[in-house]
């Protein structure tokens, strides 16, 4: 009997310690799984944080790209309209630079230039036949002019029925078509109402007198009086000459005219 009670009391001896060996064992676990759910927490904050850190690089990145676009935008629109303003600043100064080169022609103030400029074209004596032509004029007629050698006077119209006075002239030793030859000597009267200039810009118009023709060019070569007209001839030979056909009577001053010619 005691022997059955012995193995009784060792068998609950063990049981206990068994009992409380597992409940350590179950009290550890339990504690040593906090943690685990702890650094789970601790993680999911970092996932927010990266997510919503990306998502600022993203409008950052994207904030930059249209700041970039709208800079490379401006600058390209400021390049074009730099370019339009130059390229039209260019175009203007060309335009005044002709402008300017036409004036300075008639700037001169030399009368054997035997520059003249009428409605705003400016030639110089002698030039060629095709000249008047550009510039609207025509001869009704055809013909050959013999070598070294002048034409009788010739007059050109336009359509507008303006006339200008003309002779051609051959400086060649072979016989040529009008058209081959040059217009040596050209006549402008005032009542052809066309815009004429000579040299030193001098205007030949209704206003013009003997005395300002002097004044601008000096004492002529030979000088002329008559009852109704003066007659003014600036010369350097007889082949080039500038005379001016003036009336003092002003119910003819209309008819006042000025000849520049040059045959050489």
């Amino acid at each position: 009997m005691k022997k059955i009670l012995a193995a009784i009391l060792l068998s609950l001896s063990a049981l206990y310690i068994t009992g409380c060996t597992d409940i350590g064992i179950s009290g550890n676990s339990s504690q040593a799984s906090q943690p685990s759910v702890q650094s789970s927490q601790d993680t999911q904050p970092s996932k927010n944080e990266s997510s919503q850190d990306e998502r600022s690089d993203n409008k950052n990145s994207a904030d930059e790209n249209s700041d970039s676009e709208a800079s490379d935008k401006k600058s390209s629109a400021d390049e074009n309209s730099g370019k339009e303003v130059s390229e039209a600043e260019s175009s203007d100064e060309e335009g005044v630079d002709e402008e300017s080169s036409e004036i300075d022609l008639m700037e001169e103030a030399d009368i054997f230039n035997f520059r003249i400029k009428i409605d705003d074209t400016v030639y110089q004596l002698p030039f060629d036949y095709a000249e008047l032509e550009d510039n609207g004029y025509y001869l009704n007629r055809d013909g050959e002019l013999s070598p070294e050698t002048y034409s009788r006077s010739m007059e050109w119209k336009n359509e507008d029925g303006k006339v200008i006075s003309t002779q051609l002239w051959n400086p060649s030793n072979k016989p040529k078509d009008y058209e081959e030859c040059k217009i040596g000597s050209i006549e402008i009267k005032l009542s052809e109402e066309m815009a004429v200039i000579m040299p030193g810009n001098f205007s030949f118009d209704l206003d013009v007198t003997p005395e300002k023709i002097k004044e601008q060019y000096g004492e002529p070569e030979s000088e002329h009086i008559y009852n109704d007209y003066v007659t003014l001839r600036y010369k350097v030979d007889l082949s080039k000459t500038i005379e001016f056909f003036i009336y003092t009577n002003e119910n003819y001053i209309k008819f006042s005219s000025v000849t520049v010619k040059n045959f050489s």
